[in-house]
């Protein structure tokens, strides 16, 4: 891997004999320096399904060296490469499976996670595996047909509920905003028209988006850079 290619090695002991490794805690500061330093960096927006090494090409003419787009953006260190678009939609379904109930009144407060809920009328059964109270939301194990029923009834007591409304987990409420700040809703009645339903899937992609605005290196500077890590490094 180029990036630890200039790292200086260290005895480790395993067991009863060290083994030479590379040292990967060495860190230099010269890329913090710089990462503050306006004079040395440009941003740049990474676009729908752009790899880093595709991006170091573009730039450096040097596919070796996309660790220089980790080293000066922290939030990729922590968060990793942006995904592209089609991956963002997998990850939030395969995250977000099931099927999400929003109840009238204060149902949810009634219910708890393990019970066995059934669909008064189709016979649907399904799990709970969730309750967001603040949001007045049930999270079902199930993908069977809710959306006939205007009533479902726990199976251990035949207690019957009323429901708004019921979609899938990943087209569920993450929160709502009303003029661009995240507000709170009363669980118990309907949503009001004015505030915006952001669903967990528009949650990913919001998330997702936030790490394609980048600081690089320009151009220019690279060299200079590059060699001042290494030297660091060694």
């Amino acid at each position: 891997m180029a990036y630890f290619k200039n790292f200086p090695k260290v005895g480790y002991l395993f067991q009863a004999e060290p083994v030479v490794m590379t040292n990967l805690s060495v860190y230099a500061e010269v890329i913090d320096e710089i990462r503050l330093s306006s004079s040395f960096y440009q941003d740049y927006y990474i676009k729908n399904g752009e790899r880093p090494d595709n991006i170091a090409y573009k730039m450096y003419k040097n596919p070796q060296l996309y660790w220089v787009f980790y080293l000066m953006n922290p939030k990729l260190r922590e968060q990793g490469w942006p995904m592209s678009q089609e991956e963002v939609m997998t990850k939030v379904k395969r995250d977000h499976p099931n099927q999400t109930f929003r109840f009238i009144t204060d149902t949810p407060s009634k219910l708890h996670v393990g019970q066995e809920i059934e669909g008064y009328t189709s016979g649907s059964k399904a799990t709970i595996l969730h309750i967001n109270l603040d949001l007045g939301q049930v999270t079902v194990d199930s993908n069977e047909s809710f959306a006939t029923d205007q009533l479902i009834k726990l199976v251990e007591n035949n207690l019957t509920y009323s429901f708004f409304s019921i979609e899938s987990e990943h087209l569920a409420a993450h929160h709502y905003t009303l003029n661009g700040e995240i507000v709170d809703v009363n669980p118990y009645l309907p949503v009001p028209v004015d505030h915006v339903k952001v669903t967990n899937s528009n949650f990913y992609i919001s998330e997702n988006d936030k790490l394609k605005q980048i600081r690089v290196i320009k151009p220019r500077n690279i060299n200079t850079v590059v060699n001042a890590f290494r030297d660091a490094i060694r």
